[in-house]
C-alpha cells in the first residue's frame, strides 16, 4: 500500500520538510521534526510519503499553536523546505492519502482512498466531522475514539487512534537499562502545582519533589518551558527524539491528573516499553492500562505504583497487558478498517467504471493487517 501524509506550511507537527520515504529512515526523519513526535510512528507503520502544501485554512488549532504567538508563523515559513501545490500531488499514485486537518478539497471519482485527522477535539470542524467528513473525503480519523467503531459505508466518520508501531519504536529507541524511575507528564506536574489565573505554569521542581515523597522514586520530567507548539530560532531539530529517547530510560510513567485529550502521551511510553498508570477518564488510558494501573485520580496513585514496583510477576503482566493492547488496539484494527475502506472505495470505483466502459472490475490493493508492510510480522 503506497501512502502520503499531507499537512501545510503553519502546521508543527511532522517534519517540516517535504520527503518521500525512500529518501529518509525513521531515525533520520527527525532531524526535520523538531515538534513532539504524535505522527511519527504512523509515517514509519505506513512507510508514508510527507507533502507539505502552502497555507489553506487557518483552523483553530493553527491560531491557538501559531497565531497566537508572536513570530512563531515567521519561525515555521522560514525553515519550512519543500512545498508542493495541491494541484501538483499526484493523488492517484498513492492507495491513501491522509491529511492533518481538513484543508484540501479531494479530487472525486478516483480509486485513492481520502482521509483527514482534526488536531483537536475542541475545533468545530471536530465536532462537525463527527456527523459527516468534510472536505470530500472518504473517512474522517477521530483520534478520541467518540465515533462508529465499526465501518459500514464511504464516506463515514470512523473512531480511528493515532496508530503505533512498536517495532521501529524500540528498534530507533532501545532501553538496555531502565532507570527505577517514574517519568511524570507535565499535566501530572501541572495538576499538582497549578498556576494562578493568568499566570504561566510555575516550575515544576517542587511539584516533582512532592511526587517522589509521595511515591517513594525518582521523578523524571520535562520542563514546562520545553512546550509542544512553542518555537525557537532555529527550531530544536531532534528534540522529539531526544525526548522518546529520555523518555524509554525510565521504568515506569504517568499521566494523571487532567482531563483533557485522548492521552496519546501514554501510548508513546508504552510503545517504549514503560509501565503506564493513567486516568479512568482518557481514551487511550482505558485501551492501553492494565486494571491495576488506571487510577481514579491522583489520589489512586500511590498504593497502585507501590503494589507494581513490589511484584516482578505484575511487572511481566503489566508489560505483556499493554503491549497485547497496542498490537491489537493501536496497529492491527486499524490496518484492518484501512483494508476494509479501501475495499470498499475500489469497489465503488470499478462500479462506476464499468458501467460507463465496461470494463472488468479491478482487484483491490489488500493490506496485510499483520504487519506485513514490513516484511515481517509483528508477532516474528
Amino acid at each position: 500500500m503506497k501512502v502520503a501524509i499531507v499537512k501545510q506550511v503553519l502546521d508543527t507537527l511532522g517534519p517540516w520538510t517535504g520527503l518521500r520515504w525512500e529518501e529518509t529512515t525513521p531515525e533520520s526523519l527527525f532531524r526535520s521534526w523538531p515538534c513532539k513526535g504524535l505522527h511519527w510512528e504512523m509515517a514509519t507503520l505506513l512507510r508514508a510519503d510527507w507533502y507539505i502544501v502552502p497555507q489553506q485554512v487557518n483552523t483553530d488549532y493553527i491560531y491557538d499553536s501559531v497565531l497566537k504567538h508572536a513570530g512563531q508563523a515567521e519561525i515555521l515559513r522560514k525553515y519550512t523546505r519543500r512545498i508542493t501545490l495541491p494541484e501538483e500531488i499526484p493523488f492517484e499514485s498513492y492507495d491513501l492519502v491522509i491529511t492533518l486537518d481538513p484543508i484540501l478539497k479531494f479530487p472525486a471519482g478516483g480509486r485513492t482512498l481520502f482521509a483527514y485527522f482534526v488536531a483537536e477535539h475542541w475545533d468545530w470542524r471536530y465536532r462537525k466531522s463527527l456527523r459527516r467528513p468534510l472536505a470530500n473525503a472518504d473517512l474522517f480519523l477521530a483520534h478520541m475514539l467518540d465515533a462508529p467503531c465499526e465501518l459500514g459505508r464511504l464516506p463515514q466518520a470512523i473512531a480511528f487512534p493515532y496508530v503505533r508501531d512498536m517495532r521501529t519504536m524500540r528498534e530507533v529507541f532501545p532501553a538496555k537499562e531502565r532507570s527505577d524511575a517514574v517519568w511524570a507528564d507535565w499535566r501530572t506536574l501541572a495538576a499538582l502545582n497549578p498556576a494562578k489565573s493568568g499566570q504561566e505554569p510555575p516550575p515544576p521542581q517542587r511539584a516533582a519533589e512532592r511526587l517522589e515523597e509521595a511515591l517513594g522514586l525518582p521523578v523524571a520530567y520535562r520542563s514546562f518551558s520545553m512546550g509542544l507548539y512553542h518555537g525557537e530560532d532555529p527550531p530544536r531539530w531532534g528534540d522529539a527524539a531526544e525526548y522518546l529517547r529520555e523518555l524509554g530510560k525510565q521504568k515506569y510513567y504517568l499521566c494523571l491528573g487532567r482531563g483533557s485529550g485522548a492521552g496519546q502521551g501514554l501510548a508513546d511510553a508504552a510503545s517504549l516499553g514503560c509501565l503506564c498508570f493513567g486516568e479512568q477518564d482518557k481514551a487511550y488510558h482505558r485501551l492501553i492500562c492494565h486494571p491495576e494501573t488506571l487510577c481514579g485520580d491522583l489520589q489512586d496513585l500511590p498504593c497502585r505504583l507501590r503494589r507494581v514496583h513490589a511484584s516482578e510477576d505484575l511487572q511481566k503482566e503489566v508489560c505483556a497487558w499493554q503491549e497485547e493492547k497496542l498490537r491489537r488496539q493501536f496497529t492491527e484494527e486499524p490496518l484492518n478498517l484501512i483494508e476494509k475502506a479501501l475495499e470498499l472505495k475500489q469497489r465503488g470505483f470499478a462500479k462506476a467504471r464499468a458501467r460507463i466502459s465496461g470494463t472488468l472490475p479491478v482487484r483491490p490493493v489488500h493490506l496485510d493487517s499483520r504487519m506485513k508492510l514490513h516484511g515481517k510480522t509483528e508477532r516474528e
